[in-house]
């Protein structure tokens, strides 16, 4: 028995030997090969190859429902240097001079005016702006004017006095008006206007002109056609007539009874005559029928007072110079209102009085722009006048812009590069000019000036020298 306990354990011993003798390879090659890693344990991150795109990289993928943040974008394949776009472009010297804008909050649903630090007053009238999809704005709209009265402003904004057809212009002052509404830019409805009256920095008489430019390209300029401009004529009619405030009642709670006149017991309607302006201004205020000189007196003040607060009257959707007739009543302050059945309406002005009527002076140009963006007043020059073609003598690149400033009339003319430098084609001769040389390399400005007769200019090339933004706008500015 204990001899077949024996044989029995070495046996067991053998078999279990020789098992673990042929599963070791197995156990072997198990163990060279990679382990895998948990779900939640994320690889360790690929080194960033050198040759790869760095400055739009995803450095991890973006979620699907991130805010402002195109699905997929994260997911973009790096494109290798061969095929990368290139980095983002160096700003230009236009992107740093260009003049700083105002804004101003208006509500679209009611008139509204914008009135510029130089003079600028550009009007909208109620329901005027709308959307992409032709939908009249409602929310707050940030309107935005831009001013260019000066030469420096007009040349540090990139702006030429040529027209899309290369027409020469003697400027007359450009403005930028943009409206934007929630995040998106607005435009005047179809069939509707904002007016636009330019300061006396303007020259009066000239036409309009919209500004066009594609992507960091000068504003040309395209004529807008006769009917733009805002004559000065005094109306009798209007549709709606000029309003003041919420009506007749209101204007009468700025009215005081004349306290020199109180122990006469007075009572009774002063008639005025006055024209409104576009701006809802009270111009040449003159009393028709009176009550006595206090009395008069107060109905003047009172106009007077009113003065820029009113609704101007509208001619075919323009605004327009209304004359009017405005009763103004007295009554006992101790007394009831014994004029309470009064007709109190505001009408149009007798017609014989219109024709003596004082014409309001003006030194302003209006207009009625029918499309948001740079407007210009501007005419073209004398077509008879003789022409010549001059080269400014420098290497063209894509830093360096050249214009030629007609001393005359402000006139800038943009130079067209060449393989000789820059040309300036059929441009009058014999003027005192200026050549304009402005070139933008490494962040640092350089300026060239030099002083010509056109038709007799030199063509020893122009000379750079470095400057600063503050010195090349005082430099601009003394052109002038």
């Amino acid at each position: 028995m204990p001899t077949l306990r024996l044989l029995l354990l070495s046996g067991l011993a053998s078999f279990l030997f020789y098992s673990c003798q042929s599963d070791t390879p197995a156990q072997t090659e198990v163990a060279g090969a990679e382990t895998e890693l948990p779900v939640d344990t994320l690889p360790a991150p690929t080194p960033r190859r050198p040759d790869t795109l760095t400055w739009h990289r995803v450095e991890r993928p973006t979620q699907a429902n991130a805010p402002l943040i195109r699905p997929g974008a994260g997911r973009r394949a790096i494109a290798p240097r061969d095929t990368a776009a290139p980095p983002p472009a160096e700003a230009r010297l236009y992107d740093l001079t260009l003049k700083a804008s105002e804004y101003h909050k208006i509500d679209p649903t009611q008139l509204a005016e914008v009135r510029g630090r130089e003079g600028t007053v550009v009007r909208i009238p109620a329901g005027t702006l709308v959307d992409a999809r032709r939908e009249p704005a409602t929310g707050p709209v940030f309107v935005e004017l831009k001013e260019c009265y000066g030469l420096a402003d007009v040349l540090l904004s990139n702006i030429v006095s040529e027209t899309t057809d290369d027409q020469l212009l003697i400027p007359g002052g450009a403005v930028l008006v943009r409206a934007t509404g929630n995040g998106q830019f607005l435009r005047i409805a179809a069939g509707r206007a904002v007016q636009v009256e330019l300061p006396a920095s303007a020259r009066s008489g000239m036409p309009l002109y919209y500004g066009l430019s594609g992507r960091r390209q000068p504003v040309r300029w395209v004529v807008a056609g006769s009917e733009t401009v805002v004559d000065d004529q005094i109306y009798n009619e209007a549709h709606p007539m000029p309003v003041y405030e919420s009506g007749p009642a209101t204007l009468n709670k700025l009215v005081r009874y004349p306290t020199a006149a109180a122990g006469s017991h007075t009572q009774g309607t002063v008639y005025v005559s006055a024209v409104i302006d576009e701006a809802g201004r009270v111009l040449t205020p003159k009393v028709l029928r009176g009550l006595g000189s206090s009395f008069d007196a107060e109905a003047l003040r009172v106009l007077r007072q009113s003065s820029g607060r009113w609704t101007p009257g509208q001619r075919e959707g323009r605004f327009v110079k209304v004359k009017i007739l405005v009763p103004i009543r007295f009554t006992l302050p101790e007394a009831p209102d014994l004029l309470a059945d009064t007709d109190s309406t505001i009408v149009s002005a007798p017609a014989p009085s219109v024709a003596a009527a004082e014409a309001p002076a003006t030194d302003r140009q209006a207009f009625r722009v029918g499309q948001l963006g740079w407007i210009a007043a501007a005419r073209p020059r004398p077509a008879a006048e003789a022409v010549t073609t001059l080269t400014a003598a420098v290497e063209p690149d894509t830093h360096t812009s050249v214009r030629l400033v007609l001393h005359d009339a402000a006139t800038i003319v943009l130079g067209q590069p060449t393989e000789t430098g820059y040309d300036f084609v059929d441009v009058p001769a014999n003027k005192k000019a200026v050549l304009l040389g402005i070139r933008y390399m490494s962040g640092t400005p350089y300026v060239a000036v030099r002083e010509i007769t056109t038709g007799r200019h030199s063509s020893e090339p122009l000379s750079f020298r470095e400057t600063t933004l503050a010195e090349l706008e005082q430099l601009v500015q003394e052109l002038e």
